[in-house]
């Protein structure tokens, strides 16, 4: 199944049910699509929050003692601005009460009636009176508190920034000029350091050829990797590191894997054992070798 549209994923973002059993199917086990809306949830969120209903906690003085350090201020910019703002707020707020204690109570000013709509000026008082909260037709006016049109304005923001940043995510992934939505990729471990090779000939009767790679691991333990292609053989495949010549050798063990990957003993020198052999061994209970090498080769130290 294709992954869901812009469109559908905004309106899901949105609250709407926009999706057939399949689309929740499809969404439920698709990372990309997802993905794609958990971001679009956020933007969202981000866009229909009332600043409002939102309470911001004041920094304590740990914060700009932390600012200051890490900026390396002068000693006279120690103090915390914001305790300097709220002690000088404090003394305007007494001087204020004293002043008010102390001065004559003065009479509020009688406020405005406000004028209706369609009043002329200078019309009576008892025009005017009647004229106050009501429309030309007499019906009650309802006043406006002006929170559902704020309301409406910030959910049409949040659609056009949820419909705006489907579209370039759409565009970037569709040019292939922008990453695709997904999981962030997770740190790179340490890989194994190619520190000698060989390549491996076919012997005798035999048309297999492949090569073997000596790896150094993160923890400085070695590893030979054997790769050979496969060929008709009697047997079963035994992997070996020979002396030059050919007077001694050790036995890593069988070739049953594409690739092989055995383990080099930590007192095993490379340099007195640098063929590397693989054999066709008979299922004779004899752990010595067959002397039927399928294929073989000398490893070189990479550079």
């Amino acid at each position: 199944m294709k992954h869901l549209d812009d469109e559908q994923l905004s309106l899901m973002a949105l609250g709407e049910p926009a999706l057939t059993p399949a689309e929740a199917d499809h969404l439920a086990f698709c990372g990309v699509c997802s993905g794609t809306l958990a971001a679009l949830e956020r933007t969202v969120r981000a866009a229909t929050v009332d600043p409002a209903a939102v309470e911001l906690a004041t920094p304590g003085p740990r914060n700009w003692a932390a600012i200051h350090q890490a900026l390396g201020l002068s000693p006279d910019q120690a103090e915390d601005p914001l305790s300097r703002h709220t002690t000088a707020e404090s003394t305007a707020a007494d001087s204020t009460t004293t002043a008010a204690g102390s001065a004559t109570p003065v009479t509020p000013p009688t406020p405005l009636r406000p004028r209706a709509e369609g009043t002329a000026a200078g019309s009576g008082a008892a025009g005017s009176a009647g004229a106050v909260g009501s429309t030309g037709s007499g019906s009650p006016r309802t006043p406006r508190t002006g929170t559902g049109a704020r309301r409406w304005v910030a959910m049409a923001a949040a659609a056009g920034i949820v419909v705006g940043a489907a579209a370039v995510w759409a565009g970037y992934n569709v040019l292939g000029q922008g990453p695709q939505a997904g999981p962030s990729p997770s740190p790179t471990a340490p890989q194994p350091v190619v520190i000698a090779q060989a390549p491996l000939q076919p012997l005798a009767s035999y048309t297999s050829t492949g090569k073997a790679l000596v790896e150094k691991l993160p923890d400085g333990s070695r590893q030979l990797v054997v790769q050979l292609s496969d060929g008709q053989i009697s047997g079963f495949r035994e992997v070996w590191v020979i002396s030059p010549d050919l007077s001694k050798l050790v036995s890593l063990g069988v070739l049953d894997g594409e690739p092989g990957v055995f383990a080099l003993p930590a007192g095993l020198d490379l340099a007195d054992y640098p063929i590397v052999d693989v054999s066709n061994e008979p299922f004779d209970g004899n752990p010595a070798h067959s002397s039927d090498s399928i294929a073989r080769g000398e490893l070189t130290a990479e550079n």
